[in-house]
């Protein structure tokens, strides 16, 4: 597969701190179906500020829920003989937004946890199975590079979409076995809804030095088609050593190109 085609989504950025991205730009389709908030933080202040006029505390209260008699049915049978909890929601808690969370491994067991693999979430009174991407926490920065992997030590930020939920509140992950059992593999917080977070998948293409001459160098095993030199020419180059180049042109057929670096 030629380069340019399989890496046509990614771009070249200098900084990952400073170069600008438009949250707004290229959103799947799901994203029109989810909730946006413009000001979390007044968002949240509003819904508890809200959800404190309630029942007070050691009331007794009689609850009458209309639903069709195959769903209460289900409930009954599901719950055992254990008690019937119900539980209310904060305003905004019933719609759907990307929910992102602090959390940390329990222990580090060997297993290794893929980003979109799936895991049973506990959230509150709530449990469901989510598929979370994993991201670093960048707090000087509005970008933030994706994790392959769920880091067994130290913590990171896990997106999914889920129910909105304010903070604070605490968050569990369940690895579920082959065998049904369930095992818990992180816990944490909530850290708040926030649809326009930048999580970024990171690259970095190689190529060596097979002539240097002063400032010139000509590069190899970076490409292997002149077309595909052609398509990244725009992109900056940079060293080990810290200096920054581009690319002149290509040499040959075989993926040799010309560059060109600062003093």
């Amino acid at each position: 597969v030629a380069a340019r085609t399989r890496f046509q989504k990614f771009r070249g950025l200098k900084s990952l701190r400073s170069s600008p991205w438009d949250p707004l730009e290229n959103l799947p389709r799901d994203y029109a179906k989810i909730s946006h908030f413009k000001n979390q933080n007044v968002s949240r202040v509003r819904a508890l500020a809200e959800g404190k006029e309630g029942v007070p505390v050691g009331s007794y209260v009689t609850v009458y829920v209309t639903v069709p008699g195959s769903v209460a049915s289900a409930v009954m049978e599901s719950r055992g003989d254990g008690p019937l909890v119900l539980g209310g929601l904060l305003k905004y808690e019933n719609k759907m937004t990307v929910m992102h969370y602090a959390v940390n491994r329990v222990k580090d067991d060997g297993d290794i946890i893929k980003s979109k693999e799936a895991v049973v979430m506990v959230c509150g009174m709530r449990r469901m199975e989510v598929r979370p991407i994993y991201s670093e926490e960048r707090l000087r920065s509005d970008k933030h590079k994706m994790l392959r992997f769920f880091p067994p030590r130290g913590s990171c930020v896990a997106s999914a979409y889920a129910p909105v939920t304010w903070a604070p509140a605490p968050v569990l992950f369940l690895k579920r076995h082959k065998s049904g059992a369930l095992t818990l593999l992180a816990a944490g917080k909530v850290k708040g809804p926030d649809a326009n977070r930048i999580t970024l998948k990171r690259i970095v293409l190689t190529g060596l030095p097979f002539k240097i001459h002063k400032r010139k160098a000509t590069c190899r095993w970076m490409f292997f088609q002149p077309e595909d030199i052609r398509w990244f020419k725009p992109v900056e180059l940079w060293t080990k050593e810290g200096r920054r180049g581009h690319i002149k042109e290509p040499l040959g057929t075989h993926g040799y190109m010309k560059c060109i670096f600062d003093a």
